[in-house]
């Protein structure tokens, strides 16, 4: 599964969708593709944290993302997880980040994020984790 994360991360690398939201479990959609973007989240990667990872359109087509992330560091982090549906891209996509505030040391938590942008010509799901200061 991890091996699937760390392809996923690789093809999101371009994607944008960052968040400069306070702490919280809140979750930011990023700007439609051809609008003005943010810039790319800013962190260290960590594909590995990732577990659990599914993404899955309901019966209308609104795909929802949940999945397991684990603290390996000595000290609490702040996960960003970034979420779209589109192909690959050189180009920002659409996507959902949400942050995941203060995972203890050696801890772990889940996730969820809803209502992921779909791209017009459609796609599959793809995920980056970043930890950030």
């Amino acid at each position: 599964m991890r091996f699937a994360a760390v392809a996923l991360l690789l093809v999101l690398g371009a994607c944008s969708g960052g968040s400069s939201e306070p702490a919280g479990q809140a979750t930011t959609p990023a700007p439609a593709a051809g609008a003005p973007t943010n810039p790319p989240p800013t962190g260290t990667p960590v594909p590995e944290a990732l577990s659990d990872f599914r993404c899955e359109a309901d019966g209308t087509g609104t795909y929802t993302a949940t999945g397991a992330l684990a603290n390996d560091t000595k000290a609490p982090v702040t996960f960003q997880v970034t979420v779209n549906v589109g192909l690959p891209a050189a180009t920002p996509q659409a996507a959902v980040t949400k942050q995941v505030p203060k995972v203890k040391a050696g801890g772990s938590t889940t996730f969820e994020i809803v209502k992921i942008p779909v791209a017009a010509e459609g796609g599959t799901c793809h995920v980056q984790v970043v930890t950030t200061k």
